[in-house]
């Protein structure tokens, strides 16, 4: 493959790439990483994200891998009436007003995409919650996530800052939450009614987040919950620590940056106690995780 420095011109030698062995996933990895890098050029970000849409508005689902975003994409689908328009990699076109979900000829592991474009709503960092409600993300917060989840080419600089630049165009065109719900139909009800219906039902942004420092992971070994240090951690860190229910259960919520409030709102919606009790007890279990070093706040 041979790419002009900004992109505008792709050749791609298929006798070249047979000769060297090259499969057909690759080729097509090649094209995408060719296209997304050209996007950077032209004010659209390529996001990992699950984007559906009803018609008239898109929805993008986004977080770390793992936490749920195409199964919540898949409630929408399922018991709201939405459509997919990609299933892991939608193009967002950044516009003088907003942004545009555009489906794109590739995707990731689910290979759902549809060529269509929408007005994109809103970006939605899932998490999992007995609870259902959604947070605004400070603009910081927004610039974080969605330069984690979106393409940007390090091994080039000028695309790169081209793709960084878009990133902060974006957070300003296109709202970005928190969203906490179940996986179900039921959640997708209510989290849509907030967005669309009842946006005064929207928290606040909180800028005081926390999470577990990396190199700690927690395991379940013969129904124990064991945290145990990783890489340079295991010969800082004096064993391991184990903990009880409660405190695995808040352990995981904080393995990505989440607010004390949110950590509440979790412990009161999981476990049978009252709101007074669960912050004594909750302000105790983070102080032990400071002293322990755990914590990063």
């Amino acid at each position: 493959m041979i790419a002009s420095d900004d992109y505008d011109c792709i050749e791609l030698y298929t006798e070249q790439l047979e000769h060297l062995g090259v499969n057909e996933n690759s080729e097509r990895f090649l094209i995408r990483t060719a296209f997304e890098c050209r996007f950077c050029y032209e004010g659209i970000v390529s996001l990992h994200a699950a984007c559906v849409e009803n018609g008239e508005y898109a929805v993008a689902f986004t977080g770390h891998s793992g936490l749920g975003k195409s199964t919540r994409a898949k409630a929408w689908v399922d018991t709201l009436g939405f459509e997919w328009i990609s299933g892991d990699r939608p193009a967002v076109r950044l516009e003088k007003e907003g942004s545009t979900a555009c489906g794109v000829p590739w995707d990731g592991k689910e290979q759902i995409f549809r060529d269509v474009e929408r007005p994109l709503k809103a970006i939605l960092e899932v998490r999992r919650s007995p609870a259902n409600y959604i947070r605004k993300l400070t603009r910081d917060q927004a610039r974080q996530l969605i330069m984690q989840q979106s393409f940007v080419p390090m091994w080039d600089t000028d695309a790169a800052v081209m793709a960084m630049a878009n990133v902060r165009r974006l957070i300003d065109k296109t709202p970005v939450y928190r969203v906490f719900c179940g996986p179900d139909g039921d959640a997708a009800k209510v989290i849509y009614d907030i967005l669309f219906n009842h946006p005064e039902k929207i928290r606040e942004a909180d800028e005081e987040e926390m999470k577990i420092k990396d190199g700690f992971v927690l395991r379940n070994v013969v129904d124990e919950f064991i945290v145990m240090p990783t890489g340079d951690n295991i010969a800082k860190f004096d064993g391991a620590v184990v903990l009880n229910e409660v405190s695995a259960f808040v352990f995981k919520q904080l393995e990505h940056a989440v607010t004390r409030d949110d950590l509440l709102q979790a412990v009161l919606a999981e476990f049978d106690v009252d709101e007074e009790t669960a912050k004594k007890d909750l302000d105790a279990l983070l102080e032990q995780f400071v002293t322990m070093g755990l914590l990063d706040a």
